[in-house]
């Protein structure tokens, strides 16, 4: 699952600014993201009326129900200096019958987001899937690169055959000062990186995939599986190879 959450403005600046490190819904009834996230899922934090602002990950959730305005006051005394809530939002939400508490890490600023239509008041949206982290055959929306031993022993992806399905202006010379346009991507379970193609060797220039790879036990014959949000921003999850057993991150 991957989630957009709504937020006002000063509450998404507390977010990027590192002071607001967990999100809190109360509700009344049992609507997402109520029993509808779990760990290690993406959310992207919209602002109301406004654009995409941030990205992160779900590190730690936790569901309450049956709520008091007692038990409601007591989440504010536990939890509000990590939640930045003020007054009027407490007053406001004082009869609430659920509670989702969502520990985020991995806070990144973006500006873009999975496209969907308006929202028409809704303050969460949980999509049933997020392409690249399901399946490796996307038809001609995804694409995908087999690693190999030697991606995996020095931390590198090679995109020969896939170059044209980034923009040129993306492609760079061999040192940073000579770098191309970025690209963002999105990895599943985090990070967000900006990179570009090194274009002399055809190779993506951020070394993130060692330690990416080791999280999600990646082997050879595996394939990365890229799909594009926009012209320069892709969603990145890992698909086992024919040999293997199922897919990375998909939440099967």
């Amino acid at each position: 699952m991957i989630h957009i959450a709504v937020l006002m403005k000063p509450y998404l600046d507390s977010l990027l600014e590192g002071r607001k490190t967990v999100e809190c819904r109360l509700t009344r009834q049992a609507r997402a993201p109520y029993d509808a996230i779990d760990t290690g899922e993406r959310i992207y934090f919209k602002q109301s009326a406004g654009p995409y602002r941030a990205t992160a990950i779900a590190d730690h959730v936790l569901f309450e129900c049956d709520l008091t305005p007692k038990r409601i006051r007591e989440i504010k005394r536990d939890y509000n200096d990590v939640l930045c809530g003020d007054d009027a939002f407490w007053r406001w939400k004082r009869d609430s019958r659920f509670c989702t508490l969502i520990w985020l890490k991995d806070v990144e600023p973006t500006d873009t987001g999975p496209a969907i239509r308006s929202l028409q008041g809704v303050a969460w949206l949980t999509l049933d899937e997020e392409p690249a982290w399901r399946r490796r055959d996307q038809g001609d929306h995804s694409f995908h690169i087999e690693v190999t031993s030697g991606n995996l022993r020095n931390s590198t992806l090679y995109v020969t055959k896939v170059i044209d399905r980034f923009p040129k202006r993306s492609h760079g010379g061999n040192t940073k000062r000579e770098a191309g346009s970025p690209l963002t991507l999105l990895l599943h379970e985090g990070p967000q990186v900006k990179t570009d193609i090194v274009a002399a060797r055809r190779i993506l220039r951020t070394r993130i995939w060692g330690r990416w790879f080791r999280t999600h036990g990646a082997r050879p014959g595996d394939h990365v599986v890229f799909t594009p949000v926009d012209k320069t921003t892709f969603f990145v999850g890992l698909a086992r190879g024919s040999t293997g057993a199922g897919t990375v991150g998909g939440g099967e």
